[in-house]
Formats: structure tokens, sequence, C-alpha cells
């Protein structure tokens, strides 16, 4: 089973029941928003952790990694080329649809987004997020289970 991919979901429906059971708006943060987007992170982050003790390949915490990389490639594409491709854009040749997406499917982090809306890197903090927290937990699980059995092997 690949930690990543569960906790991904995990967080996707966490996140969603946690936001629409706000009763502030969305612009409006508080200090429980950021504790909650900054938890499901650490999950995120133990889940890659959890892939390199269970002893599978670096590749199975990068697949979340690479829908991102997906979608924010979409995204610019569609941005450029979206007056060519009018069922999958608004009006205006913006990428509509695969922003949301890419926006709903890192829903954990929202208030990192709001944050940064309007500067472009709403869209790339959560592709470069995605690569990092897996990556860091695994590469820390991989380290701390080498060692572990590199005295039982000598």
């Amino acid at each position: 089973m690949n930690y990543v991919t569960l906790i991904y979901l995990v967080n996707l429906v966490l996140y969603a029941m946690y936001f629409f059971g706000r009763t502030q708006s969305g612009e409006a943060m508080s200090g429980l928003d950021y504790t909650v987007s900054g938890i499901l992170s650490v999950f995120l982050f133990f889940a890659g952790y959890l892939n390199a003790r269970k002893g599978m390949i670096y590749r199975t915490v990068l697949w979340m990694f690479f829908i991102n990389v997906f979608l924010f490639i979409c995204s610019g594409l569609f941005d450029q080329f979206g007056s060519s491709f009018n069922i999958l854009s608004t009006g205006n040749s913006d990428s509509f649809l695969f922003s949301l997406a890419l926006l709903v499917y890192n829903g954990y982090l929202f208030p990192l987004t709001v944050i940064l809306d309007g500067s472009g890197l709403a869209l790339v903090v959560p592709v470069v997020l995605s690569f990092i927290l897996p990556s860091l937990g695994y590469w820390i699980g991989k380290k701390l289970h080498g060692d572990k059995q590199n005295p039982a092997e000598v």
C-alpha cells in the first residue's frame, strides 16, 4: 500500500470536512486553519516516512508530485492556448478547471494559497511541497531504517 497516496486522499477528505464545517469566510484565516493545514502536512511527511520503513522504492512517494506537475503543466498550457480549447477553459483563455483541480487536490494547503493568491505562487507552492514533504519523510525513514539494519548484518 502506498501511504503517500492514501494520506493525500485522506487529507483531501479531512480538509474538505473541516473547510465546509467552518463558519467564517474563506478570506479570514484563523490560527486553527493554519494548525489544521500544518497537521495535515505533517501527515504527508509521515506517509513518506512510512513508505521508506516498509521498504518501498523512492518513486512511490512521487506519484502525487507527478499528478501535481501534470495539473500544473495543463494549467499553464491551457492558460496560453485556452482559446483553442473552449470546452476546458473559461472565456478569457484561463485554465480555470486545471487550476481549480490543482488547488482542490492540494486543499490541505488552503491557508497558504490564500496568502499567496494573486502572486502566481499559489499554484507553484503546492507542486513544490508535494515533492518536498514526502521526499523528506522518505529520506529520513530510509536513513533511520538503514541504520537499524546495518548493525544486524555485520
